[in-house]
């Protein structure tokens, strides 16, 4: 029986890297994304992640077995304010939790956030009401209502790696972990949108501090490695592919203690 692995955002980018590099290693690519892919070499299944009926109805035609789901989709912060919670964190969270019934155990689940969503637990009292919605419609009146003073983006990506982290601890008995990546700026064509919506001087250092933007298929090679059995013991991590960019503001954060 061949192995199925899912993948969102596979028409282009990040998720397009990954579904190639898994396709390479004679894997079994199903891929998840409103738009069609520029070509046919790995199976397409369209699905809008604004709408949880579209998902469903990718999910219904989708295989029973499933052995990993890769959520790369993600939209930048010039989106509209709902879209980018729906597509970045709700639709995200509503196609993980209609397909983890099919997911096989030894199974993976890895979430690809970013790293505007490190800061996630300091942020924790004002994201514990969005994480304690339970549809997808609750959490947009969640966005309505709030209406939050910052980021909307960076709220979504620190959900992910919350929602990761929380999540991981339930789906581990039943065989199946869930990690998250999260990278800094990447060579795609979302990278203008991202520039115009993040805070240059930030953008700047992480910069500096990595010396380059990574390339697409740089990341896609740590999801394929957190979907992998080689990662079978790694549960409940967010790996930070970012060229060392974590790293050296710690470090230069604790050098002023």
């Amino acid at each position: 029986m061949s192995t199925v692995f899912i993948v969102t955002g596979s028409s282009s980018g990040v998720g397009r890297a990954l579904a190639q590099f898994l396709s390479r290693h004679g894997v079994t690519v199903v891929g998840l994304d409103r738009r069609d892919p520029p070509d046919r070499e790995i199976a397409h299944v369209r699905c809008d992640l604004t709408d949880p009926r579209a998902i469903d109805a990718a999910v219904e035609r989708l295989d029973e077995r499933v052995d990993a789901l890769a959520n790369v989709a993600g939209v930048p912060g010039t989106s509209p304010t709902e879209t980018v919670l729906a597509v970045n964190f709700l639709g995200m969270r509503h196609l993980t939790e209609q397909l983890l019934p099919r997911i096989q155990r030894g199974g993976s689940v890895v979430n690809v956030s970013s790293s505007e969503g490190r800061h996630w637990v300091a942020h924790l009292a004002e994201l514990r009401p969005l994480l304690a919605t339970t549809s997808f419609d609750e959490g947009l009146r969640w966005c309505r209502e709030r209406r939050p003073d910052r980021s909307i983006y960076d709220i979504s990506k620190e959900a992910v790696l919350a929602y990761t982290t929380a999540s991981s601890t339930l789906t581990w008995p039943d065989g199946v972990r869930m990690n998250a990546v999260a990278p800094g700026p990447v060579r795609t064509p979302q990278l203008a949108d991202v520039e115009r919506s993040s805070d240059p001087r930030r953008l700047a250092r992480q910069r500096s501090a990595a010396g380059r933007d990574a390339e697409a298929d740089e990341i896609a090679a740590v999801v394929a490695f957190l979907m992998s059995n080689e990662s079978r013991w790694i549960n409940g991590q967010t790996l930070a592919a970012d060229g060392g960019v974590a790293a050296a503001t710690t470090w230069a954060a604790l050098q002023t203690r």
